[in-house]
């Protein structure tokens, strides 16, 4: 898969798509999908009017769920073609193009939030860039704030190894997924885990 803003832009159309085939097949990588934007959208909905960042917001379908549940939102996606996309949904919301590779955006600089979400899209950073972001992301919570992550992820190396032997050629190499006992290691208490499918997950951290 490329990843790089071209590479995006183009798989835009189909997104959805492959995500539906995966989960019908429920097969690596998409297994859970539904799942987690589900509990997502069920804790945000209970408090509306919340202050929420959607961070690589994709085809934005948990972005339309979140403002539909009475959300204020604001979002980034680095696809040119997804934000455009996405803006012409939710005009009211303050979406822009951003890459996670150039850290936390400047325009969100002084925002605390009740919610941050990120679904399906850290995973392209690297292990250390992904801890680093899950630790900015929870310096940007307001007090009993929550990042919630939903993700392709394993509860331990065991668990990720088998997936990879099962997904064969379907793995993507170039992904990076964490595991429940890598996150506990660095967040201990501040992190609690909910199990989505056998490769998916929702993460949730505490504002520290």
């Amino acid at each position: 898969m490329v990843l790089n803003q071209e590479g995006f832009n183009q798989w835009a159309a189909n997104y959805d798509q492959s995500v539906a085939q995966s989960q019908q097949e429920q097969s690596y990588p998409f297994a859970g999908y539904d799942e987690v934007l589900a509990r997502i959208e069920k804790r945000i909905a209970a408090h509306p009017g919340a202050l929420v960042l959607d961070a690589g917001f994709g085809t934005g379908v948990l972005t339309e769920r979140l403002a539909r549940a009475g959300a204020v939102l604001s979002g980034f996606d680095f696809a040119s073609a997804m934000v455009d996309s996405v803006k012409k949904k939710l005009p009211q919301a303050q979406l822009f193009i951003h890459d996670f590779n150039d850290g936390w955006p400047a325009i969100l600089a002084e925002n605390q939030f009740d919610f941050i979400v990120s679904t399906y899209a850290l995973h392209h950073c690297g292990m250390a860039d992904q801890i680093a972001w899950i630790q900015a992301m929870t310096a940007h919570l307001k007090p009993q704030g929550q990042v919630l992550i939903g993700d392709i992820a394993f509860e331990n190396e065991e668990a990720y190894k088998l997936c990879r032997r099962q997904a064969a050629s379907q793995w993507d190499a170039e992904e990076t997924y964490l595991t429940r006992e890598q996150l506990q290691s660095v967040f201990g208490g501040q992190f609690t885990w909910e199990r989505c499918s056998f490769c998916a997950a929702l993460m949730i951290f505490k504002a520290r």
